[in-house]
């Protein structure tokens, strides 16, 4: 009987502990939403001095345009994003250039391809 109701108390203790664990995970700072970020768009070249369109969401989540950018060409600005929540990047060129786009986060680069066409694009998504 003793055994029996020390197997018991060790199953409860094992269960709230993981309980406990999993709600501190949850409850992390870092996940949590909204919360505001700080974005920035880099599009850089090896080959092309101006890229004939580059597009991005903006502070709103809006697209916005910029025609005939100069390269290199770099965009920040702060939002406040929620999950699910998507920040993307583009170019267009009217010949095959080599473009990087990189998508930095906070600092922190969380997207970046190198392209050689006429044009590409990336996004993130905040999960």
């Amino acid at each position: 009987m003793k055994t029996k109701l020390v197997y018991f108390l060790v199953a409860i203790f094992a269960s709230l502990t993981i309980i406990s664990c999993n709600r501190d995970n949850d409850d992390s700072g870092s996940n949590s939403y909204p919360k505001q970020v700080s974005v920035v768009y880099k599009v850089t070249s090896t080959t092309a001095t101006a890229a004939t369109l580059v597009q991005y969401k903006n502070e709103t989540g809006a697209n916005t345009d910029v025609p005939n950018a100069a390269l290199p060409y770099t965009k920040t600005f702060n939002r406040t994003v929620n999950k699910n929540d998507v920040l993307s990047l583009g170019y267009g060129t009217n010949t095959s250039q080599t473009v990087k786009l990189e998508i930095l986060v906070n600092n922190v680069s969380v997207k970046t391809q190198t392209f050689t066409s006429t044009a590409g694009a990336i996004t993130y998504t905040f999960n």
